[in-house]
């Protein structure tokens, strides 16, 4: 059995996990009160439980909207829509959630300083998603520029 790996369906496991963790991120947001009350109780730290909670609902909240503009950044893509505007303001959205994210975790790090890796994590990600979205946008000016020249 030799399945041949096209773009195609690369393509379609891409949108397939987006879905997947759109679902997931949506559990997520009624399971949060169990992980923060599951996280205090293993800590052996003093309570962080509500500001845990607040954090994690608004991180899940920008990781929610973030998979969402994946996912129409992925359908423009099977449209072979590339570099559009629409595709740009994609990942421009996405990179901004990757800062939101880390903002939340950085105002964490005052409880918990672990927190402090994973707002550097969601940083970084966030500054290449802005050197992705510079890329694309001068790629679409570019190809309009192309496209108005006979």
């Amino acid at each position: 059995m030799n399945i041949k790996w096209t773009h195609e369906r690369s393509l379609l496991l891409s949108r397939v996990l987006t879905w997947a963790m759109f679902l997931l991120a949506c559990a997520v947001l009624f399971l949060i009160p169990m992980i923060t009350e599951w996280y205090d109780a293993v800590s052996g730290k003093p309570p962080v439980r509500t500001v845990l909670t607040v954090c994690l609902y608004i991180s899940d909240i920008f990781a929610i909207l973030a998979i969402w503009e994946l996912n129409i950044l992925l359908r423009n893509i099977s449209k072979q829509e590339l570099f559009t505007e629409k595709n740009t303001r994609c990942v421009r959205i996405i990179s901004w959630c990757c800062f939101g994210v880390a903002a939340v975790c950085a105002a964490l790090t005052f409880w918990r300083l672990l927190a402090l890796m994973i707002a550097i994590v969601a940083a970084f990600v966030g500054l290449i998603l802005r050197v992705v979205k510079n890329m694309l946008a001068a790629a679409t000016e570019m190809r309009e520029e192309n496209d108005y020249t006979i």
